[in-house]
């Protein structure tokens, strides 16, 4: 009898901490010859690599559907356009539950909660299955990406949640009375793709793209701009640190901001407005965020509520030290006293002076980053976090995988 598969559904496939995961985790899987489809509910620059990794059924429609062809100005016209939409949508949701229900579905991986109103009001058909979800978000994030009766919904219908950090597993124990003992609180990455990656760097693009002294001081950020991500925070951190620093060249360099965020041209404006064009820099989103990350010096994690940002591993794993705010997420959690600098919440003055402590004493730089990375390697075993996985998987779908990873 052919095995049944784990349907994992991903609300879009663009470059961010937890498409990255869950892609990390596929490639994972895969060599342990997991079956797997995946539902991809929105496209972006990830789908092809998605594509490399596993079989995909996409929510939404990539094709024309016939509004500029003869028949649907026609339809138009006789405003009849909209009934012909609706037609035209029922029969592709028919065409995708035919392909799904096709795929001998087992169990649902609910990757982050931004998926909780597809699972709740579109797979209603798969309801009767077991679920894994895998949350990566906070409460800002939860009033951002989804509703509340949603959530609470697809939270009953969850046997075992796995939270990236303890903050994220106490904010679904605390606000929603979700039991104790169904939750497991680990994230995946898979640190040796990522040194293999780092091996291959190039740290040197951010001088030959933005004129960066080679032996300047580079402060690094990292994420889409967005108002959670506190790019407004980064600037004025930036701002105080380099006036005191002067006349030191240190450099501000934010990966991941482009014009087409919101406050793109907000955050762009004040930057113009204190007058450090030439020293707080805007990458936008790239395929080469890992080149420019392994030139930061420091991360500086600004974010006003972050659970466990994929970028905080990476930067340690590249010896990079970390300055966060407590309570802002779990990064706390990792970097602690030793690998880098957890000053309190949005406390603009205390990030600023452990930036300046680090950028004068290289010495204090490179023992914080060999702790960061010594503390991801033991905390982080990819081979460990995939078993940790799988284990769940198979407490409600046995599986008949490779034990060779597990030797």
């Amino acid at each position: 009898m052919t095995q049944q598969k784990i349907l994992f559904i991903s609300h879009d496939a663009n470059r961010a901490g937890s498409q990255l995961l869950l892609l990390q985790l596929l490639r994972l899987l895969k060599e342990r010859g997991v079956p797997m489809h995946l539902l991809l509910c929105n496209g972006g620059v990830l789908e092809e690599e998605f594509a490399e990794v596993v079989t995909i059924t996409k929510l939404y429609n990539t094709e024309n559907n016939g509004s500029n062809s003869f028949s649907g100005k026609f339809l138009q016209k006789v405003k009849l356009y909209k009934l012909y939409e609706k037609q035209n949508a029922a029969r592709e949701n028919d065409r995708i539950i035919a392909e799904l229900k096709s795929q001998n579905i087992g169990l649902v991986f609910v990757n982050s909660i931004a998926n909780a109103e597809v699972y709740c009001d579109f797979l209603t058909f798969l309801h009767h299955l077991p679920v894994v979800l895998f949350v990566h978000e906070l409460g800002m994030s939860v009033k951002i990406y989804t509703y509340e009766d949603r959530l609470s919904f697809l939270l009953k219908k969850t046997n075992h949640l796995i939270a990236v950090s303890n903050a994220v597993a106490n904010h679904y124990v605390r606000a929603y009375h979700f039991p104790t003992d169904r939750v497991s609180t680990f994230t995946l990455i898979d640190h040796d793709h990522i040194d293999e990656k780092l091996k291959n760097a190039q740290p040197e693009l951010l001088e030959k793209t933005h004129a960066i002294p080679k032996d300047a001081v580079v402060i690094g950020g990292c994420g889409n701009a967005e108002w959670r991500k506190g790019n407004d925070i980064f600037n004025w951190i930036a701002r105080r640190v380099i006036q005191k620093t002067a006349p030191l060249d240190v450099y501000f360099v934010w990966v991941g901001a482009g014009p087409q965020h919101e406050i793109y041209e907000l955050i762009k404006n004040d930057i113009h407005l204190m007058g450090l064009e030439d020293r707080i820099i805007l990458i936008p989103p790239t395929p080469q965020a890992l080149d420019y990350i392994s030139r930061f010096d420091v991360l500086l994690l600004s974010s006003r509520e972050d659970p466990y940002p994929l970028v905080v591993l990476e930067a340690a794993l590249n010896e990079i030290p970390v300055v966060c705010f407590d309570g802002a997420g779990g990064a706390p959690e990792l970097i602690e006293s030793d690998a880098g600098f957890v000053v309190p919440y949005l406390d603009i003055s205390a990030a600023s002076e452990a930036l300046i402590k680090l950028i004068l004493d290289p010495a204090l730089r490179e023992t914080m980053g060999e702790k960061g990375r010594t503390k991801v390697l033991e905390r982080h075993n990819t081979v460990k976090s995939v078993t940790k996985i799988e284990a769940i998987i198979q407490k409600y779908l046995p599986l008949q995988v490779s034990e060779k990873h597990d030797q």
